[in-house]
């Protein structure tokens, strides 16, 4: 009776498109994508399926609802100083740590384009920070898709990685473990096995966060002959 209750209130009208994405979130971190069906969140939220089909089509159009709010978990308390390193670095190490809060989230959205508004907060300080570095028109374009591709490519990487491991950043390692018949047909990965062995993902993001930096350093200036 309390069920029947509870599923009644629900359905006149306290159900919205921001109560389903934090099921949705709940569904993802608890049990990972697998989870992240129409049954179950009419489950967890008390209502039928059909309910959440008013707000949302499709699982589609859920992912992207996801991949917005994890733009609004990495933008928030994020405050850009115009020191363009600083503030990339910012926003590259908070990609990573939404991905490793939410791996399953991460894994499935995070490299959805949603055009919603949190995503447009998260284009505009990207592009700001590279404005503050001196890039304009094409260039800044160009490297804020380099940014995405790069820092938002490799955290949904990790996300994936750690949702299939189910385990969290302080214990994920990325293994590459080899015992070819002839290991002097592959004689550099063999000198390098013991390395392969094990790599901390954080220390290769940070590395990937310099070389980036490196290259926006070097990129054409507005009034540059290069542009």
């Amino acid at each position: 009776m309390v069920t029947q209750e509870r599923t009644a209130r629900a359905r006149r009208g306290s159900l919205s498109q921001d109560r389903i994405v934090d099921a949705a979130m709940r569904l993802l971190d608890g049990e990972g994508e697998s989870a992240l069906t129409f049954s179950r969140l009419g489950h967890e939220l008390r209502v039928t399926p059909t309910a959440i089909y008013r707000h949302f089509s499709s699982r589609d159009e859920i992912i992207a609802a996801i991949a917005d709010h994890l733009d609004e978990l990495s933008l928030e308390g994020y405050e850009p100083t115009d020191e363009w390193r600083a503030d990339l670095t910012d926003l590259a190490v908070r990609a990573w740590e939404t991905a490793t809060g939410h791996p399953a989230a991460a894994a499935a959205a995070m490299f959805t384009v949603t055009s919603g508004i949190h995503e447009l907060r998260a284009v505009d300080s990207v592009l700001r920070a590279l404005h503050a570095a001196g890039l304009r028109d094409d260039v800044a374009v160009s490297y804020y898709r380099a940014f995405v591709s790069l820092f938002l490519g490799v955290s949904a990487a990790h996300a994936v990685r750690l949702s299939q491991q189910g385990r969290t950043l302080q214990t994920a390692e990325w293994t590459q473990v080899y015992r070819p018949t002839d290991p002097t047909r592959y004689p550099y990965a063999e000198a390098a096995k013991e390395q392969l062995r094990f790599t901390d993902p954080s220390e290769v993001y940070r590395m990937h966060i310099d070389m980036y930096l490196d290259s926006v350093a070097q990129a054409p200036r507005a009034g540059d002959d290069r542009v």
